[in-house]
């Protein structure tokens, strides 16, 4: 028989080199009742005995907070929610969505929370919905009838209730407006604006000039943009690597891997997009007097990246000020054959900002999607569909109140 050794409440049997049973008893209205689990670790003259202590005292606490839940009539509404978060930690959800249901949570009133599971009928759900639509968007509110539908749904299968009465519910009907693609000259307009001198004499900010750039090139998300390194541009294939996001949370941001559905991906950019990335390289090198490494979106050289959030932010101000609704979603629409345009036409401005005194005059290449075409200055830009030629000039080589 395998040795076993007591901790406390519990105890620990060795079934193999690197694997344990924990057990605990746990004390019920009449008797007590075993609770086990097995689980790795490593070999047990390795550090084995110390990390089989460690999982049996997480079992210990996790068996004590599901214990905690009060079960039969006296379940509330509240409790199912707490509960459900318990659960969703435990098969490994993700800290930011962990985090989006706590806040979806919050939103339900006390009244509604301190009622017993039993009663809650989908016309309770429904006046709830209808209290939300005062005041928060219909997203919004479908993203909390889908958490209480699953929450709801979990208590079903904890013996709690018969029916999900959040399937009775009506949530508000999902509409998707039509959204079109960030014109070019707004595109320009903004980057001009962040990189251009202040009024009240600061410098322009040429980070985030480089980043609306960069979400126009790439369609990349904000956590994204901030998650990108000099070392994943590959200048060989004339690529990007999108392989990790920073995710705005509790107590800063962390990284986890893409959002996107296709996961680590690359982008493929043109030469001319890559030099507009080594011009800003160039000027921070000139303005920080040190080589950049690290992150690429950074204010001391790349050693600290940019926070996602406050870039959203500063992407939406930016816009207010210019009489635009952006958001860093608004230049995931730009069409890839526009954009090696729309960031040539933004060059002059990070010129702008460490004040040289030469114009750079802009020639085009053309759209990666036709590489047959020949290189064409900008009044001969036939290729730019739906944007005329005369509203780009020579003009566009001054920055604000006409300075080069």
């Amino acid at each position: 028989m395998p040795p076993r050794r007591e901790y406390g409440t519990g105890g620990i049997s060795w079934i193999g080199p690197t694997k344990v049973q924990l057990c605990i008893w746990v004390p019920t209205e009449n008797d007590r009742r075993r609770e086990t689990k097995v689980v790795k670790v490593p070999d047990r003259e390795h550090g084995g005995r110390g990390k089989a202590k460690e999982e049996l005292e997480k079992f210990i606490a996790e068996v004590a907070q599901r214990a905690s839940v009060p079960t039969g009539p006296t379940v509330t509404v509240a409790d199912v929610l707490d509960a459900y978060l318990v659960h969703c930690k435990r098969i490994g959800r993700t800290q930011s969505t962990i985090e989006s249901y706590e806040h979806a949570t919050r939103r339900v009133p006390a009244t509604l929370g301190a009622l017993p599971l039993a009663m809650l009928t989908p016309r309770d759900l429904n006046a709830f919905y209808g209290d939300l639509a005062e005041r928060l968007a219909d997203n919004t509110i479908r993203q909390t009838h889908a958490i209480l539908t699953a929450a709801l749904e979990q208590a079903m299968k904890w013996g709690w209730i018969k029916d999900n009465p959040a399937k009775g519910a009506t949530a508000p009907g999902r509409h998707t407006p039509k959204r079109s693609a960030l014109p070019l000259p707004d595109i320009a307009k903004m980057v001009a604006a962040a990189s251009a001198p202040r009024k009240n004499g600061a410098d322009g900010d040429v980070v985030l000039a480089m980043a609306i750039a960069v979400a126009a090139l790439t369609g990349a998300r904000r956590g994204e943009l901030c998650g990108m390194q000099w070392n994943d541009i590959d200048p060989a294939t004339c690529s990007i690597t999108i392989e990790r996001q920073w995710v705005p949370g509790k107590g800063g941001q962390y990284l986890a891997p893409p959002k996107s559905e296709e996961g680590v991906r690359s982008i493929v950019l043109g030469q001319l997009d890559l030099d507009l990335i080594e011009r800003y390289r160039e000027i921070m090198r000139e303005m920080l007097r040190r080589e950049l490494e690290g992150w690429l979106l950074s204010y001391d050289a790349g050693v600290t990246p940019m926070r996602a959030k406050a870039l959203g932010q500063a992407i939406t101000e930016l816009g207010k000020g210019l009489g635009l609704e952006v958001t860093t979603h608004s230049f995931r629409r730009s069409r890839p054959s526009s954009l090696p345009l729309a960031l040539t036409w933004t060059l002059p401005p990070f010129e702008w900002a460490i004040r040289r005194k030469s114009c750079w005059r802009p020639t085009f290449s053309a759209p990666m999607t036709d590489p047959s075409l020949p290189l064409r200055p900008l009044r001969n830009a036939s290729w730019l569909r739906g944007y005329p030629a005369e509203g780009f000039s020579e003009a566009s080589c001054q920055g604000p109140n006409g300075i080069r």
